[in-house]
């Protein structure tokens, strides 16, 4: 039994009687094809190809052999966070910026709930404007004054009430470092030319706010060849396809491997889930899958993240036993544990990142809808107002501010402090504003 060109079987009888004279016969009939070497009798198959190796981590198995498990995963964060982008993109000046801001603050709040020092976003650009105390107030009885928010709601005496002096110190620390990752990504979102890694002296730099030393240079310069990715638009030609060289992981894979890379490598003398996640967020920045928001990597945390403030975040049991079944993990305890293990099937903490990834970008998504239907009430109040009203302004320094004083808003539209606050209380009357510090003076309103 033969094959014809095709690969299908012929009797000896018919590939005698009617195959072609061999002289006849073109070069390609007769030559084996390179790509046939491994197959033979198959015409062209397609390449195959190669699983990505080098895997960070304790898990010896290549990436390659996880990626069908975190393709739908992948999917979904790629997919959540195009959309953010698409309508961020859309929207106006004011929006646009005014959402970054709130995300920056959502984000650092994430990360203070993984620090176990929880504080409501709104609390913290209080903070920032210096409109609250310092967090040791909590011990005293006054967190409701330090934190109104994230005690809102909140009877009697809390856990947190009883601190000792350590943890009134960290608890200062923590929010200071939250309010400076605020800023930072405010600033990212913004400067994406510039790699805040670029070099060991920009990496130091870049952390130090959060208390990072030195860093250890040989251990950067190797991190840093294996995770730096050239920006799309210099982007060399892809390499699939050629004998012994991996494909390159798509950014949001690359991303999480440098974060879990940046614990686990020594390049810091006491590496923090923060500096991780921070390193995560500046790779994407600066590749580019978002051209008009950060990507949030914590925002998420409080409603589906787990674990200790010295480790990188866990699935939550809950979530990561859907996901599970989701992904194909299996059921029960055993399925759970095979997920949100380090090195479990799917990635393990590359699943957490797209999950974190997909559902901040999905929190991002509705307060826009909040917003832009703020906008869109502000527009029709304001169209029927005097064209020499300075509401519509009001109306823009309001959406792009998470909290707004009376000071900051006389100080932009270059009016009397006493103005500001009429045009403030008529935001408020048409129900566009609240006031958001609970007091008579000194007082923020927020959209």
């Amino acid at each position: 039994m033969t094959s014809d060109t095709w690969g299908n079987a012929a009797g000896p009888d018919e590939d005698a009687e009617e195959g072609p004279d061999p002289l006849l016969r073109p070069a390609w009939e007769s030559e084996p094809d390179e790509t046939d070497a491994a197959r033979p009798g198959v015409r062209r198959p397609m390449p195959a190809i190669p699983p990505v190796i080098g895997r960070t981590g304790s898990d010896p198995r290549p990436m390659g052999e996880d990626l069908p498990a975190l393709l739908t995963p992948l999917c979904d964060a790629t997919e959540a966070l195009a959309r953010l982008d698409a309508r961020l993109t859309a929207a106006p000046e004011p929006v646009r910026e005014g959402l970054t801001a709130r995300m920056a603050f959502t984000e650092a709040a994430g990360w203070l709930a993984h620090a176990h020092a929880w504080a409501h976003p709104l609390d913290l650009a209080l903070r920032d404007l210096d409109l609250t105390g310092s967090p040791a107030l909590i011990a005293t009885g006054g967190g409701h004054r330090v934190l109104p928010h994230t005690f809102a709601g909140a009877g009697g005496r809390m856990d947190w009430d009883d601190q000792t002096f350590e943890d009134m110190a960290a608890g200062d620390r923590a929010v200071a470092d939250a309010l400076a990752l605020a800023r930072l990504l405010r600033r990212l979102a913004h400067a994406r030319a510039h790699d805040p890694f670029g070099s060991v002296a920009e990496a130091e730099s870049t952390l130090a706010p959060f208390g990072a030393g030195p860093l250890d240079p040989t251990r950067f310069a190797q991190w840093r060849a294996e995770f730096s990715v050239r920006s799309p638009a210099r982007r060399r030609p892809s390499n699939r396809g050629r004998k012994g060289v991996a494909p390159a992981l798509p950014q949001m894979l690359l991303a999480a491997r440098a974060a879990e890379a940046w614990m686990e490598s020594g390049i810091a003398d006491l590496p923090t889930p923060l500096q991780a996640m921070l390193t995560a967020a500046c790779l994407l920045a600066h590749t580019g899958p978002a051209r008009s928001v950060f990507v949030p990597v914590w925002a998420a945390y409080p409603a589906i993240g787990h674990g200790e403030r010295d480790t990188l975040p866990r699935l939550r049991s809950d979530v990561a036993a859907r996901v599970g079944r989701w992904g194909g993990g299996g059921q029960g305890s055993a399925g759970v544990s095979r997920w949100n293990s380090a090195g479990g099937r799917g990635g393990g903490w590359t699943l957490t990142f797209l999950h974190l990834v997909a559902e901040g970008a999905r929190a991002g998504l509705r307060e826009l809808d909040r917003m832009t239907s703020v906008a869109g009430q502000a527009h029709a109040l304001t169209a029927r107002g005097d064209r020499r009203s300075r509401l519509p302004e009001a109306v823009d320094a309001a959406l792009r501010a998470p909290a707004l004083t009376p000071k900051a808003l006389a100080a932009r539209l270059r009016i009397a402090p006493q103005t500001a606050t009429a045009l403030l209380r008529e935001l408020r009357a048409a129900g566009l504003v609240r006031e958001v510090t609970g007091r008579k003076s000194f007082r923020a309103f927020a959209v």
